[in-house]
């Protein structure tokens, strides 16, 4: 340090968050505008007149540039040391910890999750405490990213609606942007597209404000993985030409491939193979300069999908081979998934039947485990939205009123202590559902064991809101003559088509289950009669645009009859609630099929309307 007396710009900030101080501001303006950032910090550092203060912050700020913004993360190794011995000096602890942090994330970077778990636990008790929000939420961050990096979704995403939470406190920040694109490419990972579609494009709606654009990367090849696994190959296609063509981008070198993968297989899709091929070449440039995360899975990935589109059997056979293996090794389920499933289809396509069955079975296998991480992720989400909601709500209310009496300060003690109760529920429920089995094996939907066990909990948050919930069985038209003329195997294809396209027609919250048979089961919380209907007709309208090919045909004209109850009015129960939705479905059989009723005054006429 200098002899002199410290400058005005050398004093920390009164408060410790830097909301006063032009050297924290450095950091704190990074992630708005990182270019304009990471160029002053470095003018700052080349600077021989600049203070051991400034020198501290404007190295943190580098070193979190290179580790998030750059294609070369790992020059950060250097310069996380020599800030955090900087701090340790001056006796910032503020800094020393975001250097922790951002050497620990480095961790992550060279493939070792457990050293970087280890490391941030030593410090996140005083982070959790100490930290602004905004610095805060990179502690809570990294942690999930941990678990993420083991396949352990579950974990990831209780860690990223923690970091929300973590969020809420303050106005909209990149950090925000960062968070809903994290949770949407956890979300994407254990295949619940619709929900992580929608935070993508809520973490979109954010970036125009910020001059950031490796969070647009991001954000948008999470958005076009959810957005295929939606059905919207259009919108995916959309998306990936915005993101590779934006002249607003930097040069496309970052240090994971997700991005390209993504690409190549939209482009594939579409039959773009020029560029896929381009894709291909970059994604396989990135995993040669960074091997690690999940680089050779994207890479493997992106020449499979190429191969694929091509009419070379052998090669893309080859290249499939090659994706699974790498996939199975790296734990990637999501590329796992893809490349099962498209490696059965050429074989059956070929005719090489027994292969196809194999590829088919484990494919079956390795979405089980998904679906069980599924199933505990949307119980957490649900638990979260209609139990979780009203307490957050009490709890700040109590916080703006903590100042002006100890009572209140009481008060907010004992919310706090029921928020960390209800938490802990949610997590111990999420952990039993997590070891049931509560997929059905066929379509891969809900079953009746997951609806006793969530329909309680959704009818009591309604009660206690004074909200509507509607309770629909639905039941195929004519199923038996598919069965009849093309065999079980043909039926048992097209329930498998139309239970995803149920599954994507509807909310995040709204459950839908294989009641038995061709029977579906569909709950929509804070959903009256009129909703229900529309909701229904939704359904309809998807169902008749099915298409499932099978034996050289097409089999389509798929419809359904329904019958609607609504609680309170038709039942305050799950049993009551399902035997006046059974009436109504009996009455719309009896109208001749093709049909929607309503349980009560409206049972025996069609049910139509607008959600």
């Amino acid at each position: 340090m200098s002899g002199q007396a410290p400058s005005i710009q050398d004093r920390p900030a009164r408060d410790g968050s830097g909301a006063d101080d032009p050297i924290v501001a450095l950091w704190d303006a990074h992630f708005h505008e990182p270019a304009a950032a990471v160029a002053r910090a470095r003018a700052a550092v080349g600077d021989p007149t600049s203070g051991e203060r400034l020198r501290a912050w404007a190295e943190l700020t580098i070193a979190w540039h290179q580790l998030y913004f750059t294609a070369d993360p790992a020059s950060a190794a250097a310069m996380f040391p020599a800030a955090r011995q900087r701090f340790e000096r001056l006796g910032e602890r503020r800094g020393e910890l975001l250097a922790r942090i951002g050497e620990a994330r480095l961790l992550l970077i060279t493939q070792q999750p457990l050293a970087a778990r280890t490391a941030l636990l030593e410090i996140y008790d005083e982070a959790s405490s100490t930290l602004p929000p905004q610095d805060r939420f990179w502690a809570i961050n990294a942690l999930g990213a941990t678990y993420y990096y083991e396949d352990r979704i579950d974990e990831t995403i209780r860690y990223m609606h923690l970091a929300l939470e973590t969020l809420h406190t303050i106005d909209v920040s990149p950090q925000l942007a960062t968070a809903l694109s994290n949770l949407a490419a956890a979300l994407v990972t254990v295949g619940d597209y619709a929900p992580a579609r929608e935070l993508a494009q809520d973490a979109l709606g954010m970036l125009p404000r910020y001059d950031n654009p490796q969070l647009w990367l991001f954000a948008r090849s999470n958005l076009a993985e959810a957005q295929l696994g939606t059905g919207d190959a259009a919108g995916a296609l959309a998306t990936i030409d915005a993101m590779l063509g934006d002249p607003a981008n930097p040069p496309r070198s970052a240090a994971q491939a997700h991005y390209l993968a993504i690409s190549a297989e939209v482009y594939a899709l579409h039959g773009r193979l020029d560029d896929a091929a381009r894709c291909v070449r970059e994604a396989e440039s990135i995993r040669a300069s960074y091997p690690g995360g999940f680089n050779a899975v994207y890479a493997t990935w992106a020449a499979a999908v190429l191969a694929d589109a091509r009419d070379d059997d052998d090669a893309a056979l080859a290249a499939l081979d090659l994706a699974i293996d790498t996939a199975e090794r790296h734990k990637h389920v999501p590329t796992l998934c893809k490349a099962f499933a498209a490696s059965a289809a050429r074989l059956a396509a070929l005719g090489r039947w027994e292969e196809a069955y194999r590829r088919q079975v484990r494919l079956t296998e390795v979405d089980h485990a998904r679906l069980s991480h599924r199933a505990g992720a949307k119980y957490y989400l649900l638990k979260v939205e209609h139990e979780l909601k009203h307490a957050r709500n009490e709890r700040d209310r109590a916080e703006r009123e903590r100042q002006e009496s100890l009572a209140i300060n009481r008060q907010l003690e004992r919310l706090n202590c029921e928020l960390e109760r209800k938490v802990q529920e949610v997590e111990e429920l999420q952990g039993r559902l997590a070891a049931e089995a509560v997929h059905d094996p066929l379509t891969q939907l809900f079953n009746r064991r997951y609806l006793d066990s969530v329909v309680p909990a959704l009818l009591s948050g309604a009660t206690r809101r004074a909200a509507p919930l509607a309770l629909a069985l639905v039941d195929l038209d004519h199923f038996k003559r598919v069965n009849d003329r093309y065999g079980h195997l043909a039926g048992d294809r097209v329930l498998m088509q139309i239970g995803r396209v149920l599954a994507t027609s509807l909310r995040p919250a709204d459950v839908l289950c294989r009641y038995g048979g061709e029977e579906f089961c569909v709950v929509l919380p804070d959903t009256d009669a009129h909703g229900a209907r529309t909701a229904l007709a939704t359904l309809a309208a998807r169902l008749r645009e099915l298409v499932v090919p099978w034996g050289g045909e097409s089999l389509t004209g798929f419809t359904f009859s329904a019958g609607i109850a609504v609680a309170p009015g038709d039942g305050s129960t799950q049993a009551e609630l399902v035997s006046a939705a059974d009436r109504a479905l009996y009455h719309a059989k009896a109208q001749g099929r093709e049909r929607v009723v309503l349980a009560g005054a409206d049972e025996h006429r069609p049910a139509v309307g607008t959600r």
